[in-house]
């Protein structure tokens, strides 16, 4: 077995190569904060080499880092765990990579990444047939809860169906980065494309198209509250299928609340959510 070989097999359970994480930095002088790196190897020395997103992130040596996973292992489980930056290098010379020291000890969480919700409010729309050869009907909505696996969902029109689409409006800062992350780093690669070709506008339109006519489950359907415009109805949806998409999105608001220091608006004092006003 090579030494190489040798150090990856010495790496703690439910962490693997090719993996990708949410590295947070747990120091104010660090104004990244926090940003999503793939686990790219171990180095020489036994560290965990995770890619650096750009020369300006920059933790000084000694910086708390905690680190969770946004991918499961083998096992269907994610982790987590606390360490500290070692320094900055490239691997095998080309690539940007943050040192970080390897755990002692690493939280697994087998509870379902699709399971895991934050409080939104983003706007939507359903759309839903009431048999198979009726008019296909169309409602706006906006979702104040979602995750991987379902969502929570307001409208002012009742739909009677067992089953809809629902399609998200998500922020344009969003689709940016996930988009700028699905594209190859290879300063040449622009340079062959004719001039015809977005590669960056194209991969932008690909992750919104991730989050339109999401085929969902209508778990429950209740009549919220009522104001001069009609009745606002709550709908439990479940996703027919887990959504790496939502679960992605899920993260990015969380980090963008947690960055504000708040979270998106509440109930008001009638305990009614103030997203609500906002339903079309």
């Amino acid at each position: 077995m090579s030494a190489r070989n040798r150090l990856r097999a010495n790496l703690p359970d439910g962490i693997e190569i090719g993996q990708r994480f949410l590295l947070r930095f747990d120091d104010p002088r660090v104004e990244a904060g926090s940003y999503q790196g793939r686990l790219q190897d171990m180095s020489k020395s036994g560290l965990l080499c995770f890619d650096a997103p750009d020369d300006d992130v920059r933790p000084p040596r000694g910086t708390p880092v905690t680190v969770r996973s946004l991918q499961p292992g083998a096992d269907g489980s994610s982790c987590s765990f606390s360490s500290e930056i070692r320094g900055r290098g490239r691997l095998r010379g080309r690539l940007p990579v943050l040192l970080v020291e390897p755990p002692d000890h690493v939280q697994n969480e087998h509870a379902r990444r699709d399971a895991h919700r934050v409080s939104v409010c983003l706007r939507g729309e359903i759309n839903w047939r009431e048999a198979p050869r009726c008019p296909l009907q169309r409602a706006s909505a906006v979702i104040t809860n979602l995750s991987g696996g379902g969502a929570l969902v307001y409208t002012r029109q009742q739909p009677d169906a067992g089953f809809l689409e629902i399609t998200l409006e998500t922020p344009t800062r969003f689709i940016e980065e996930t988009a700028r992350r699905s594209l190859p780093r290879i300063g040449l690669l622009t340079r062959r494309m004719s001039l015809a070709s977005n590669p960056f506008s194209d991969a932008c339109e690909r992750t919104r198209e991730r989050f339109q006519g999401i085929r969902s489950r209508v778990v429950s359907c209740r009549e919220h509250s009522r104001d001069g415009r009609g009745t606002v109805y709550a709908l439990s949806l479940a996703f027919c299928e887990a959504q790496e998409g939502c679960f992605q999105l899920v993260r990015f608001l969380e980090r963008q609340q947690s960055r504000k220091g708040a979270g998106e608006p509440g109930p008001d004092r009638s305990g009614r959510r103030r997203p609500l006003a906002t339903a079309a």
